[in-house]
C-alpha cells in the first residue's frame, strides 16, 4: 500500500509542476490563453484519472487481504456520533455512555430481547447506537 501511495504522490506532483508551468505561460503569454485553456481542461481529466488508478489499486489491494473474522462475543455495540466541536463530541458522548449504561441494565432484566435502539439528535449535533446482545450481559 505504502507503494500505490508513493507512486500516486510522485503523480501528482508531477502532474502538479506540469500545471503550475502552464499557468507561468498564461500569464507570460496571454495571446495563447485559449490554447493553454483547452490543455489545462485536459489536465483535469487526466488528475481524475490519477486519482482513480489510485483507488482502483487501493480497492484491489484491501480486496486481498485477508479478511478479520467478526468478533466473538455475548453483546456487540454500534455507536455512530456526529457534532460541530470537540465540546460538542464530548458532551454527546456524556449522554450516550449514560444512555447506553441503562440499555445494558434493561439488557441483564430482559435476556432474549432483541437489539436496543438508542439516540439523540439536538443543536450539538447527534448520536445513534444499537446494542445487541445474547442471554444475560
Amino acid at each position: 500500500m505504502e507503494k500505490v501511495d508513493d507512486l500516486t504522490r510522485e503523480k501528482l506532483r508531477e502532474w502538479q509542476m506540469r500545471r503550475l508551468e502552464i499557468k507561468d505561460r498564461i500569464q507570460s503569454h496571454p495571446e495563447q490563453t485559449l490554447e493553454l485553456s483547452r490543455v489545462l481542461d485536459l489536465m483535469d481529466d487526466e488528475h481524475a484519472e490519477i486519482l482513480s488508478q489510485a483507488e482502483m489499486i487501493r480497492s484491489a489491494q484491501v480486496a486481498d487481504e485477508p479478511a478479520q473474522p467478526p468478533l466473538a462475543g455475548a453483546c456487540t455495540l454500534q455507536l455512530n456520533v456526529v457534532a460541530q466541536s470537540a465540546e460538542d463530541l464530548r458532551r454527546l458522548l456524556d449522554m450516550a455512555v449514560f444512555e447506553l449504561q441503562q440499555q445494558i441494565n434493561a439488557m441483564a432484566s430482559a435476556a432474549g430481547a432483541g437489539p436496543h435502539c438508542g439516540g439523540m439528535s439536538g443543536s450539538l449535533g447527534e448520536y445513534r447506537f444499537e446494542l445487541g446482545g445474547q442471554g444475560n450481559a
